[in-house]
């Protein structure tokens, strides 16, 4: 790993849970080969680009690495229905790419997102997208979702050796009956398993965060403890 520069942040408002601080450790990684981001994410970090991050907050550790075992995951009951109901729409695989009808779904998503639960909002422009979700030290596979011409959705998703790893997802906020961000994770096992990965990441849970709690119906799944062990979870 050929690392740019490092610095930690200031504490802030956290993302997840707003009444705590939260502080993260950045390493801007030129160079990652994907057995070391494999064994970063072992240890808790993630990443955008080449912004490889970990949280390290005060008196709080809730943010935990999450993966869901390829090999032993059945979908559920809403999880087939959601197969079935988007069973006419188009699933493709490609390299990641930042364009006009992408870029606008992704500002759209988050503008939704901004009056439905309070996130920022502010536009996004090629340069930033790029960075964040095209630029990549290790393959990348974005998989889109299609109604005829019309893109209804994407997760990006990094590949370490033993892992399918999803970056991150957006789609249609007008399409929200279709369960679009499930049926986005459910190509993403999908494409592990094509793969023959064992683990889907899922980022980080964190508990008390309605924004994560969709991430625990993928089941079985394992979350990473704190003496660094991955131990099943049973919250229901």
């Amino acid at each position: 790993m050929l690392v740019l520069h490092r610095f930690t942040t200031p504490p802030h408002t956290c993302s997840y849970l707003a009444d705590r601080l939260a502080t993260l450790e950045y390493a801007l990684a030129l160079m990652l080969s994907p057995q070391e981001y494999e064994d970063l994410m072992n240890s808790g970090h993630r990443k955008f680009g080449v912004a490889v991050f970990k949280p390290v907050c005060s008196g709080c550790s809730l943010c935990r690495p999450i993966r869901v075992p390829v090999a032993t995951f059945q979908p559920d009951r809403s999880q087939r229905r959601n197969l079935k109901r988007n069973q006419d729409l188009q699933v493709r695989s490609a390299d990641p790419v930042c364009d006009a009808q992408r870029l606008a779904l992704y500002n759209r998503y988050h503008a939704a997102q901004a009056r439905q639960k309070g996130w920022p909002d502010h536009p996004t422009g090629s340069e930033e997208y790029e960075t964040t979700l095209v630029q990549n030290p290790i393959p990348s596979v974005e998989i889109s979702v299609w109604e005829g011409e019309v893109l209804r959705g994407l997760i990006i998703n990094d590949l370490t050796p033993n892992s399918v790893s999803a970056v991150y997802h957006f789609y249609d906020p007008d399409c929200s009956e279709r369960g679009l961000g499930t049926f986005c994770i459910l190509q993403s096992i999908a494409l592990a398993r094509k793969l023959g990965k064992r683990w889907l990441y899922l980022g980080y849970y964190v508990k008390g965060c309605a924004s994560m709690e969709y991430k625990l119906r993928f089941r079985p799944c394992e979350i990473l403890s704190e003496d660094g062990a991955w131990k099943l979870n049973h919250e229901p």
